[in-house]
């Protein structure tokens, strides 16, 4: 450290700031002047308006005469008292000779006291002083531990707009009954009897055309990490919601002022044994790199998952980043079925990932490319054996291979194989059934995201994604014939109520059509500030989306586009604007459709309030 530049010798200036080896050095407090110089003080010479003296002692007290330290009759007084105490001092004690001075050191005989207590006085201020905003004095008043927990937190308020065509599919006069089965709450609220002569309540049906607006929600995050060690870091954290949805911590106002409640969003350890690989474990946030397009931003992964991240051009910024992770969707009951004594094999629903992706970094760009694989195991949905419901069965064989959660999009069946009771007229048998996914999903992903920084707050970020269901089959939609015929996605002829299109039918006959897809693209644009947190700073962000019914598991997807699920095509638009540090204010309307089937547009407006503490 290069010395500090030399400054008017006041009694401060003397004692505070020393040079030793060029290197800068603090006096402690109680250190008198001759123990402060004696380590090798250097001080600038100054010009004197009589001859300098060989005498530090004389030279010193007239540089403190001369800055109005001391009167001069008082430094006279005080060398006079100098001069009697040294030669009392040689008189009474022998001759011995002083070891050698070291090079750039001067030695100082005797310093007054009143110099030493004025030194020492100012010395143990600053002392003081810096001991405070240190926290010297009391260094076990707070908690070790303290300094290696941090509390995060977020707050969004919502108001939200849901316009629905008035074309849509829905109920009229001459067919008061049209409209979209509500599949997820059918699941949620069954077995559901789906004969309505025996269930005079009827099927639960999704909204298709009454808009709704005004709708208040806020949603609340509160996280807490702690860095257990260097390798080691554990993280929670906790969400309001409205249930227990995987793809939203929002949760609606008003419920005649009830109070709202809490979920556990996230838990989980982070283990890094080296810079380059690592690791994590338990309920963690998505581990990879996505868009909203496959994933909501709101989903966690319960399960665990390795990294490894490698430098390929390190001196260009280019690196390598591959992951791997195994993720538990769903137990079977280990008692299933309960009112049998003939248990079936425990079956595990799992998700199996692994992605690589590629990404340079520099001054004037961020790019990243990867490509991942989704496997769903034991997602699809299997059709029962006989089920002799009437005899006292509760359950059928394969009633765990419902899916624990849906949205709407992809194609079902029946999974129930209900026996009816011969003892009932044909047609007044009960029929409580579940809805299971027919095809399977092993998900390949392309992503790549391109962020060219403008200047130093702005950038232009362009974006595409493209998603494909490697396992989708068309044919795949009789896989069952007639006991296992899909029940959404087909286009039925017009005046006809017919939905079974794997009927063999003569040639030429009008027949319902099928219709699904295995892929899903996304493209979007952001320009504008990387974080309108503050006052002045805005952003702009414009895509559009398409997505078929069977491209992906439409349970995970985002909840805002279409209100969630597959089979939705449209645009999005954004516009957020900083109003206060850590505090901005964001508009957005997702305008979609359906990709094929019955007609279905929903537009979404949303207003939000986002503060980050």
């Amino acid at each position: 450290m290069t010395s500090p530049a030399i400054r008017k010798p006041t009694i401060r200036g003397i004692c505070m700031t020393f040079a030793t080896n060029g290197r800068r050095r603090r006096l402690l407090g109680g250190v008198g002047l001759a123990g402060a110089l004696a380590l090798g003080a250097a001080v600038a010479p100054a010009q004197a308006e009589t001859a300098p003296s060989d005498q530090l002692s004389v030279n010193l007290l007239r540089l403190l005469v001369k800055q109005g330290v001391v009167s001069q009759s008082s430094a006279d007084e005080l060398l006079a008292e100098a001069e009697r105490q040294t030669a009392a001092g040689r008189a009474a004690a022998p001759m011995a000779t002083a070891p050698p001075v070291a090079p750039g050191v001067t030695r100082i005989p005797y310093v007054p006291e009143v110099v030493k207590n004025q030194i020492r006085d100012e010395i143990r201020q600053e002392v003081m002083a810096q001991a405070r905003s240190e926290n010297w004095a009391q260094p076990e008043q707070i908690p070790e531990w303290t300094r290696r927990v941090s509390i995060s937190g977020d707050l969004r308020m919502r108001d939200q707009f849901e316009v629905y065509s008035k074309s849509n599919i829905g109920p009229s006069i001459s067919q008061p009954g049209e409209g979209l089965i509500d599949f997820a709450a059918l699941n949620a609220n069954g077995p559901t009897d789906i004969n309505y002569i025996t269930n005079p309540g009827g099927l639960p049906f999704i909204n298709t055309r009454k808009d709704r607006y005004n709708q208040l929600s806020l949603r609340a995050r509160l996280a807490v990490q702690a860095e257990v060690s260097d390798q080691i870091t554990a993280k929670l954290r906790i969400a309001t919601g409205q249930n227990n949805t995987p793809v939203s911590t929002s949760q609606i106002m008003g419920g005649g002022l009830t109070k709202k409640q809490l979920w556990l969003d996230q838990a989980y350890v982070e283990v890094r044994p080296q810079p380059w690989i690592g690791g994590a474990v338990g309920r963690m946030p998505n581990p990879f790199f996505t868009t909203d397009l496959l994933y909501d931003p709101d989903l966690n992964f319960d399960g665990g998952t390795a990294r490894a991240r490698i430098g390929l051009l390190p001196d260009h910024g280019v690196t390598l980043t591959g992951i791997y992770g195994a993720f538990l969707l769903d137990y079977q009951d280990g008692n299933f079925p309960a009112n049998s004594p003939n248990k079936m094999g425990v079956k595990t629903k799992w998700m199996f990932g692994g992605q690589g992706y590629l990404e340079w970094a520099n001054d004037r760009f961020d790019w990243r490319a990867g490509a991942a694989f989704y496997q769903f195991q034991y997602d699809r949905g299997l059709l029962s054996e006989p089920c002799y419901l009437y005899t006292g069965v509760r359950e059928c064989s394969t009633d765990f291979t419902r899916p624990a959660f849906m949205q709407k999009g992809n194609t079902l069946f029946l999974i129930r194989n209900v026996v009816p009771d011969p003892s009932l007229a044909e047609g007044l048998a009960p029929n409580p059934q579940y809805a299971g996914l027919l095809f399977d999903y092993d998900i390949l992903n392309l992503t790549t995201e391109f962020d060219l920084k403008l200047s130093a707050r702005r950038s232009l970020v362009l974006s595409a994604d493209y998603v494909r269901n490697t396992a989708y089959r068309y044919r795949d939609a009789c896989r069952y014939g007639q006991s296992g015929l899909p029940v959404n996605n087909v286009i039925t002829v017009a005046g006809s109520d017919d939905t079974n299109v794997c009927a063999t039918r003569a040639p030429g006959a009008p027949a319902p059509r099928f219709r699904s897809g295995p892929n899903a693209f996304m493209l979007r644009a952001t320009y504008g500030d990387r974080a309108p947190e503050k006052l002045g700073q805005w952003s702009l962000t414009g895509g559009y989306k398409h997505i078929a019914a069977d491209s992906m598991i439409d349970a995970y997807t985002d909840s805002d586009f279409h209100l969630g699920g597959t089979n939705a095509k449209g645009y999005f638009i954004t516009a957020t604007v900083g109003v206060l540090n850590g505090a901005n204010i964001q508009a957005r309307w997702l305008s979609a459709k359906e990709v094929s089937g019955p007609p279905l547009s929903i537009d979404v407006g949303q207003i939000n309030l986002n503060v980050k503490f």
